[in-house]
């Protein structure tokens, strides 16, 4: 029986597909099976994978959605350990060695992830984790709150944890169907973070438009009810869980206001309220999305100008 069991769900990936699995075949680290679920793709995926029949465990439905992919290959899973590639992502060579090395020497850890570089077409973009979160070892479940620094191409989960938590069953759309699984992984199992960029995570420019963001923003808000219920001990006091749905509230709103988007950015912050109801910066935030729309622009206009000058030389003035 393979240790290591690869899960790629795939939909309509027949630009990446290759070389996601190529990289998985570069492996140093080869006692591994590879299960890749083809969620019903409607372009040349198929035809791509053929070349890989023989050394794949591959399975094909109909479109049912990212997280019920994913929960479905991970009941086939039969060794100790699962991980989890996109379709679209890349291993490092000696990423699958790293982390049974240290899963090995640390036999307590439920989930060893690593450090992750992003990239686009355009060449690199966030060069690591580190750039934008905290990435920690151990108990990491009020690290891992306030912000999800564990991409599912990068993490090595001991298949033991999933008898403790239910997996990947959000409704669609299923966006943060990951970071439920993780938070639930993390209040019973400590975590191992490897300071080791092991994974390169392709960025797609037109991956999130306004619309997508504020689904986002809802699935977010309802994964955050549903942490409540799964993982009390978060539920405080302090309630961490509010604190955390404030500050996201919060900031989309003020991201909100910058785009001129203010009945969207309204209710945000009428959300953010409700957790945090004597909150000064939402307060004022609210009260910015009444100041009309052109009167927010010329502000921001005049900002930019300014800002402009500001970064001129007094020489070039």
């Amino acid at each position: 029986m393979p240790r290591v069991n690869v899960i790629i769900p795939v939909y309509n990936g027949e630009e990446y597909i290759e070389e996601a699995l190529n990289s998985v075949f570069a492996q140093t680290y080869c006692d591994f099976e590879v299960i890749v679920i083809n969620d019903g793709s409607t372009d040349g995926t198929e035809e791509r994978l053929k070349k890989y029949f023989g050394r794949i465990n591959y399975l094909k439905q109909s479109n049912r959605g990212l997280a019920a992919t994913r929960g479905r290959a991970v009941a086939l899973a039969r060794g100790p350990f699962v991980t989890f590639l996109d379709a679209d992502d890349i291993w490092l060579p000696r990423k699958l060695e790293r982390q049974v090395e240290i899963a090995r020497d640390h036999p307590e850890c439920g989930i060893i992830t690593t450090d992750v570089l992003s990239f686009s077409d355009s060449g690199v973009v966030v060069p690591s984790l580190k750039e934008w979160y905290r990435p920690v070892s151990g108990d990491v479940l009020e690290n891992l709150l306030f912000g999800n620094w564990i991409p599912p191409s990068a993490a090595m989960v001991r298949r033991k944890c999933f008898e403790h938590v239910k997996t990947f069953d959000v409704p669609p759309p299923g966006y943060g169907e990951d970071w439920l699984m993780w938070m639930q992984v993390a209040a019973h199992y400590p975590v191992y973070y490897i300071d080791e960029m092991l994974v390169r995570r392709r960025l797609h420019a037109n991956s999130m438009s306004s619309e997508g963001d504020d689904i986002w923003f809802r699935c977010l808000l309802r994964n955050f009810e549903i942490i409540r219920e799964r993982v009390p001990r978060l539920n405080g006091p302090p309630n961490l869980i509010d604190e955390a749905a404030f500050r996201v509230c919060l900031r989309r709103g003020i991201r909100d206001i910058r785009a001129i988007r203010l009945l969207e950015a309204r209710e945000k912050l009428k959300r953010a309220l409700r957790y945090k109801p004597f909150s000064v910066k939402a307060r004022v935030a609210l009260a910015a999305t009444h100041v009309p729309a052109w009167a927010l622009g010329s502000l921001k206009h005049i900002t930019t100008q300014v800002k402009g000058l500001r970064g001129r030389s007094v020489g070039s003035i």
